[in-house]
C-alpha cells in the first residue's frame, strides 16, 4: 500500500532508527564527536512539502507539585516549557467529502498519538514514513480513512528532555538542540534532569490530550463534552515509547481509550542478564534469525581466547590482540585500566552485533545476524585451524569501516558526565533514566549464557557510571527500580493497591513482541504478565520491526502481526472484523 509521494518516502528514509541505545552505538557516538563533522542532508525543504505541521505546546514542567491550571491566561505561578509535537490531518475528510460519505464526525473520528521517547530526535517524518509508528499506526490510519470512511487525526508528542523539548535550568523560552549548541556550559547543573521521568512523561501525554492545544484540531475546537461521544485517543509506541503508551492507558483509562505497546520492557531490572542470554539464542538457532550452533561456538570461543590472553598479562600477546582488533590507543589502553579490559571483552565491543535491530531483509554485507554468522562459519570452514579470535577480528574490521575500536571505559563516563551537547543530549537523558528508573544493564556474568567473555561485565560497572556521571549510587539505583515496579506494577500491570481501577486500564491494551528481540524478556506476552491484556507474538522479529516502514520484502510474520494489530484496534472502535484474540503467529 502506497501512503504518500515517492519524495516524502525518500525523505523519511533518512530518519534514524528508534530503539533503546546499544552500548556499541554510544561508543560510536563518542568517536563521532571527536571527528570532523560530516555534512547532514538538508531535509527542511523536502519536509515543507509534506502535510505535517511542527508545533509547540506549553507543557507543565512538574505535574506533581500543584494543581494550578497552567492554561489559564496570565498565570505566572505555573512553570511550563515548550514541548514539541507534530500533527497531520492527512486522513481527515474535508467538509465536502463528509457530505458524500455520510460521516458522523463524533462517532467516526479517532486520534492516533505516536509517543516519543529515547533515541534520535523526532522530525516530521514521524508522521510520514519512519521506524516509529509507520507499520502499525500510519498504515492503520490509511485503512480506516480509505476503507471505513473514518477521520483519523495523527499526532506525535516529543518526550521532555529529548530533541527540541529540552527545558533548560533557567526555564526560559530558549531550549532544545539549538540552545544546547549555543550554551553547552550553562546546562551543567545538579538539577539539570530534575523533571525527567517516565511519570512526568505519562502525565505529559494526558495533559496534551486534554489541552485546548489539541482540541483546536477538531472541528475548530468543538468537541462533544459527553464521554461517549468525545474523540477517542489511541496511543502507539515502540521500545520505551511502547512502555509509555501502555502505562498511559493503564493509569489513565478515562483519557486514553486504547494503547498499542510494541516491544515494551515494562519489568524494570538492574541486572538484565537475560538480554545477552537471548543474544546467544539468536546466534545459535537458525530458526530465529539465521544463526547456528557453529556460529555461536566460534563467537564464544573467540571472546574466551582474547579474555585468556588479556588475563595472562603477556605484554607481547596483548599487543598482538590490540593490533589484531585495531584497538584505539593499542595495548597501552588495554593495560591502562582493568576496566578497559573488561569493557573490551565483556561488552559488545570486541565484536558488536546488534541483535535487537536485526533486519532479515537488508542488502548490505554483514548487515544482519544470518549474514554475520554465514561469514563466520565460512571463514572457519576455509581454515579450520584459524583461531576464532582471528575470524572475529577479520570480519569485525569489515564492519568497523576503518575506525579503530574505542575501549576506554573512562571515556564513557566522561561522555555522560560532560554538559549536554546537541549530539549527546538524548543519550545522556536516556542513561540518566536508567539510573533513576529502569536499570536495564545488559551484564555478562559467570553463571549466564552470555556469548561475550563471561565474568567481565557485572552490574557494578554500570552502577559506577551512574555514580560518577550523575551522582547516583548503587543503593539509589536499586531503590528507584523498586519504586518504578511498585508504581507501574511490572509484568502484572497492577500498580499500588488500585486494582479495581487498573483492570479497566488493562482493557484495550495490546502488547506486541518479536521472539528474536532480547527486550521481549522483560515485556508482557501470552505466558507472562497480566492475563487481562491482549498480546501478539511475532516469530523471528526483532525490536518493534513491524512498526518500521512497510516493504515488499517484509517477512510474512511481520505482515501478519500488522494485520493482527489492525484487527484489535478495529474491534476497540466497534468496526466489524474478525474477532481478535491473543495472537501467537506460529512458524510455518
Amino acid at each position: 500500500m502506497k501512503l504518500l509521494s515517492p519524495v516524502l518516502l525518500l525523505v523519511a528514509a533518512a530518519a534514524p532508527a528508534c530503539s533503546i541505545p546499544h552500548i556499541s552505538e554510544i561508543m560510536e557516538s563518542i568517536q563521532e564527536e571527536r571527528e570532523e563533522p560530516q555534512p547532514q542532508p538538508q531535509l527542511e525543504e523536502e519536509f515543507s512539502k509534506s502535510d505535517v505541521q511542527t508545533l509547540t505546546f506549553d507543557q507543565r514542567l512538574d505535574h506533581f507539585s500543584s494543581q494550578i491550571d497552567c492554561h489559564q491566561k496570565d498565570n505566572d505561578e505555573c512553570e511550563t516549557f515548550k514541548q514539541r509535537y507534530f500533527y497531520t490531518s492527512r486522513y481527515v475528510h474535508k467538509e465536502e467529502e463528509k457530505k458524500g460519505v455520510g460521516i458522523n464526525t463524533d462517532r467516526n473520528t479517532v486520534s492516533f498519538l505516536c509517543v516519543g521517547g529515547e533515541g534520535p530526535s523526532l522530525d516530521p517524518s514521524v508522521l510520514v514514513d519512519s521506524v516509529h509508528c509507520t507499520g502499525d499506526m500510519i498504515e492503520l490510519a490509511y485503512k480506516l480513512h480509505h476503507e471505513q470512511n473514518w477521520n483519523v487525526h495523527m499526532f506525535s508528542l516529543e518526550h521532555r528532555y529529548y530533541g527540541e523539548s529540552f527545558p533548560n535550568k533557567n526555564k526560559s523560552q530558549k531550549q532544545g538542540e539549538a540552545y544546547l549548541r549555543a550554551n553547552e556550559k550553562e546546562l551543567d547543573s545538579d538539577d539539570e534532569y530534575k523533571y525527567l521521568s517516565s511519570r512526568q512523561a505519562v502525565r505529559d501525554i494526558v495533559e496534551f490530550i486534554n489541552s485546548s492545544e489539541t482540541s483546536q484540531h477538531f472541528d475548530n475546537g468543538k468537541i462533544s463534552s459527553s464521554n461517549n461521544n468525545k474523540v477517542r485517543w489511541i496511543t502507539f509506541g515502540g521500545s520505551y515509547p511502547g512502555m509509555l503508551s501502555g502505562w498511559s492507558r493503564l493509569l489513565h483509562p478515562d483519557v486514553v481509550y486504547g494503547a498499542v505497546a510494541n516491544s515494551a520492557p515494562v519489568q524494570a531490572e538492574a541486572d538484565f542478564r537475560s538480554y545477552n542470554d537471548h543474544v546467544s539464542l539468536d546466534l545459535g538457532q537458525e530458526s530465529l534469525v539465521g544463526g547456528s550452533k557453529e556460529c555461536l561456538d566460534i563467537f564464544e570461543s573467540g571472546h574466551a581466547e582474547v579474555a585468556a590472553i588479556l588475563e595472562g598479562g603477556d605484554v607481547d600477546e596483548i599487543k598482538k590482540v590490540a593490533s589484531t582488533f585495531d584497538v584505539c590507543g593499542g595495548a597501552t589502553m588495554l593495560l591502562k585500566d582493568r576496566k578497559n579490559l573488561n569493557f573490551f571483552v565483556g561488552y559488545p565491543l570486541m565484536f558488536p552485533i546488534e541483535v535487537q535491530s536485526n533486519d532479515p531483509t537488508c542488502d548490505e554485507p554483514l548487515c544482519n545476524v544470518q549474514k554475520i554468522c554465514d561469514a563466520i562459519v565460512d571463514e572457519h570452514t576455509a581454515d579450520p585451524h584459524k583461531p576464532s579470535m582471528e575470524i572475529l577480528a577479520n570480519i569485525g574490521k569489515q564492519k568497523q569501516a576503518g575506525r579503530c575500536k574505542e575501549v576506554n571505559f573512562q571515556s564513557l563516563i566522561n561522555y555522560f558526565s560532560a554538559p549536554s551537547t546537541a549530539k549527546s543530549a538524548n543519550n545522556r537523558s536516556w542513561y540518566y533514566q536508567t539510573c533513576t528508573e529502569f536499570g536495564f544493564y545488559q551484564t555478562c556474568e559467570d553463571n549466564s549464557n552470555c556469548p561475550y567473555a563471561r565474568g567481565h561485565h557485572n552490574v557494578d560497572m554500570d552502577f559506577e557510571i551512574c555514580e560518577k556521571s550523575f551522582g547516583i549510587n548503587a543503593k539509589k539505583v536499586k531503590a528507584s527500580i523498586e519504586s518504578t515496579l511498585a508504581y507501574y506494577g511490572g509484568w502484572d500491570l497492577i500498580p499500588g493497591d488500585e486494582k479495581s481501577a487498573v483492570l479497566e486500564g488493562q482493557k484495550r491494551l495490546l502488547f506486541v513482541n518479536g521472539n528474536a528481540d532480547p527486550w521481549s524478556e522483560l515485556s508482557v506476552n501470552e505466558k507472562r504478565g497480566s492475563s487481562h491484556v491482549q498480546t501478539i507474538n511475532v516469530p523471528g522479529a526483532s525490536h518493534h520491526f513491524w512498526t518500521h516502514p512497510v516493504k515488499e520484502s517484509d517477512d510474512n510474520h511481520v505482515v501478519e502481526a500488522r494485520q493482527a494489530i489492525y484487527r484489535h484496534v478495529y474491534d476497540w472502535l466497534g468496526i466489524n472484523e474478525d474477532s481478535p484474540r491473543d495472537y501467537d503467529l506460529k512458524t510455518e
